[in-house]
């Protein structure tokens, strides 16, 4: 019954998507001026000599017929949202939509949180602080944006209830969902458990960075909890640079692995149609707010640069806990020109930053900083510390452009920590490049319609197709 039911489900995406195609295009017939009829449309699509061979009939807004599609599981084992892997995760899911393949979800939830990117018959969520596991969702990050267990801190009984919920709720979507294809957010424990579960299906995995610092900080976790990876038929990497990583710490044949990036949202984030020049130059940061992402940092510079005037706010988008806080509180004092922001949702934080002139992102360790380039095509300005990864992909033509600005980074040890010596010449150079971009906004310097254009190529458009591509190709179609 469940495969009549999936044969159907194509059959009838198929037709629907040849009656938008028709109504859409009314497509011209070859050779002629003149529109051929609905009926003659179809019998062209459907035609077997003009199936063969092919994969996908595009029309302009990217409506499309697929043949053969494919049963995609994605897998993840924090929210699918609220952090930028858990956000990559759910664009990911939306724009494989595209291609007409079904697609299920097995993720993490906790409190009240509901996802709402798919059918909750297709959902195989995790719950955390409740029944077996009473304990928040361990977090890839020590710092995340909602209440987390530490991995390192977790004791035998807690990561043998976390396994064995996982390894339960996993069954259950590959008896029921019967996937083809299997993708496995972060190089880490779950990845491990599913790679040797789905024996007989595709499985991509994607590395978030995240999951290499808890590598490189825990290599003991390495040994005892992750043994498949190597199972993986590919692995996509952020950049070229962290190829080398995922091998030297994972053991994963460099041929498996695919430079793929990061994209951003393009119908959410792209420059205001209204936006004017306002007595105040407003800058933002949207991170986590914790130490490895510069925010108290940031604050001593912008207190460096605002201390003689009256025309620039800071705006600090995040929900720190009560440690960071603290931390917060004590150095912002009673600066009014500093405010805390505690958006949640990635459309309300478009929005607020699409009427914003600067983001800074003064990180100490990122993987790709696709917040920089969100903002970038938000057409804001941007300083940011010299994240490897960002640089290459955005350019030269961008890094060129005066659009974006990098500090150079202090001396780091154990991945994301500065030595305590190099702060204050960071502090000082953060100032100085901030002063940079806010004289820049002071004075309307245009931002360049080319800076536009290449950043355009980073949205998710483009890395869809490639990811489509790869996994159709690993799955023999």
């Amino acid at each position: 019954m469940s495969a009549l039911y999936h044969n159907f489900n194509i059959f009838a995406g198929l037709v629907n998507n040849i009656v938008v195609s028709y109504r859409k295009n009314m497509m011209t017939s070859p050779g002629s001026d003149g529109k051929i009829s609905a009926c003659a449309h179809v019998a062209l699509l459907l035609d077997p000599d003009n199936l063969i061979g092919l994969r996908r009939h595009f029309i302009e807004d990217r409506t499309m017929i697929i043949m053969g599609s494919l049963r995609i599981l994605h897998i993840i084992a924090q929210l699918p949202s609220r952090t930028g892997s858990g956000v990559y995760y759910s664009i990911l899911l939306i724009e494989l939509k595209n291609f007409g393949h079904e697609q299920a979800a097995l993720f993490t939830v906790q409190d009240d949180f509901m996802y709402d990117s798919l059918d909750s018959r297709l959902q195989y969520p995790v719950v955390f602080k409740s029944g077996r596991l009473p304990f928040p969702i361990a977090g890839m990050s020590d710092v995340m944006p909602y209440e987390n267990t530490v991995y390192s801190r977790m004791d035998e009984g807690m990561l043998k209830a976390w396994r064995e919920a996982f390894e339960d709720m996993l069954y259950r979507a590959k008896k029921e969902f019967q996937p083809d294809v299997v993708i496995l957010h972060h190089l880490w424990i779950l990845t491990s458990v599913a790679a040797e579960m789905f024996d007989t299906q595709v499985k991509v995995g994607i590395c978030h960075n995240t999951d290499i610092r808890q590598a490189e900080q825990h290599p003991d976790m390495i040994k005892v909890h992750i043994a498949n990876l190597r199972k993986l038929d590919a692995v996509f990497s952020l950049s070229d640079s962290q190829k080398e990583l995922i091998t030297d710490i994972y053991g994963i044949e460099r041929s498996r692995i695919i430079t793929m990036g990061g994209g951003f949202n393009h119908k959410l984030f792209f420059p205001s149609a209204s936006k004017t020049k306002g007595k105040k130059t407003e800058i933002v940061f949207s991170a986590k707010v914790e130490r490895s992402k510069g925010v108290f940092e940031l604050v001593k510079a912008f207190k460096n640069v605002s201390s003689s005037r009256s025309d620039l706010h800071l705006h600090i988008i995040g929900t720190p806990n009560d440690e960071n806080a603290d931390m917060l509180r004590a150095l912002i004092g009673d600066a009014e020109n500093i405010g805390i922001v505690p958006i949640t949702s990635q459309k309300t934080l478009a929005e607020f930053i699409r009427e914003r002139d600067i983001f800074v992102m003064p990180s100490y360790f990122e993987g790709l900083g696709l917040m920089a380039i969100e903002c970038l095509a938000s057409g804001l300005r941007v300083v940011s510390t010299e994240i490897e990864a960002l640089i290459s992909l955005l350019g030269d033509r961008v890094n060129s452009s005066r659009v974006i600005e990098y500090v150079k980074l202090p001396r780091i040890y154990d991945t994301d920590k500065p030595f305590e010596d190099d702060i204050g010449q960071f502090v000082d150079d953060l100032s100085a490049k901030l002063l940079l971009q806010i004289d820049r906004v002071k004075k309307g310097e245009p931002f360049p319609a080319q800076v536009f254009a290449e950043i355009n190529r980073l949205s998710w458009d483009g890395i869809a197709d490639n990811i489509n591509n790869v996994i159709e190709r690993l799955a023999g179609r």
